[in-house]
């Protein structure tokens, strides 16, 4: 016997966790995680009483193209974590200031790097394959996983997938169902690439040296590069 689920903006609003007001977390020690200035999305954690929590919210600039884009992926990002909650590794939603900011559980990690313990570093990339079949199970793509920065290890060795703005519910809309395999397999390129670098030795060995070689670190900073000029640019065009 199935049974219909409201999805309106209504029973939405009623199901998801009320945040505290914006004065309330002015009232707590704050932590500036990131803040490039205006035109890019701001990152502040609060010590909370209970558990801290993370604020991100969209900085406007003079730009109306440069403010349509972030509020738009803001506006995305959103409605990811909505979508996405109860996945393991994906850090507890707990509520948006309109569609400008939304607070989430604070996740204590840093990013996948080659210092990390070998121990923790293959923990980790397990965790990351684990939550990265959640998605995918949800017919969900991430599509940022090539920013080492959105998948965080914790000290005990799990994966925290955070920066949703990407990615792709791809239950609804024709083009996404048929593009869904194509997209997935973005996603477990993203998991190859990691183990090239930082863990080779979770390769298939006879694929090893080339996978290695053809995700070299090297590559991929012009992109990284360009998209930091570009912005900039636009910024400047605008002001």
């Amino acid at each position: 016997m199935s049974r219909t689920v409201d999805e309106s903006p209504a029973a939405v609003a009623r199901a998801e966790p009320q945040p505290p007001s914006r004065a309330e977390l002015e009232r707590h020690p704050a932590q500036v995680l990131k803040d490039d200035g205006p035109g890019a999305p701001r990152v502040v954690r609060y010590a909370l009483p209970d558990a801290p929590v993370v604020l991100k919210e969209w900085i406007p600039t003079r730009s109306r193209l440069v403010n349509w884009w972030g509020r738009n992926l803001l506006r995305r990002e959103i409605r990811n974590y909505r979508l996405l909650e109860g996945v393991a590794g994906i850090p507890r939603f707990l509520g948006a200031y309109g569609d400008q900011a939304f607070l989430m559980a604070w996740v204590d990690g840093e990013p996948l790097r080659r210092r990390l313990p070998r121990a923790l570093k293959d923990s980790a990339l397990l965790g990351l394959e684990r939550t990265m079949a959640g998605l995918h199970a949800r017919r969900f793509v991430h599509l940022d996983l090539h920013q080492k920065l959105n998948a965080l290890v914790a000290p005990d060795g799990e994966v925290w997938l955070v920066d949703l703005g990407q990615g792709l519910d791809c239950r609804r809309g024709l083009l996404r169902r048929l593009l869904f395999p194509l997209l997935a397999r973005i996603d477990r390129r993203a998991l190859v690439k990691f183990r090239a670098r930082y863990a080779p030795h979770m390769l298939p060995e006879d694929e090893r040296e080339a996978l290695v070689e053809q995700h070299r670190e090297s590559r991929g900073k012009a992109w990284k590069h360009l998209h930091r000029r570009l912005r900039r640019h636009l910024l400047r065009e605008r002001d």
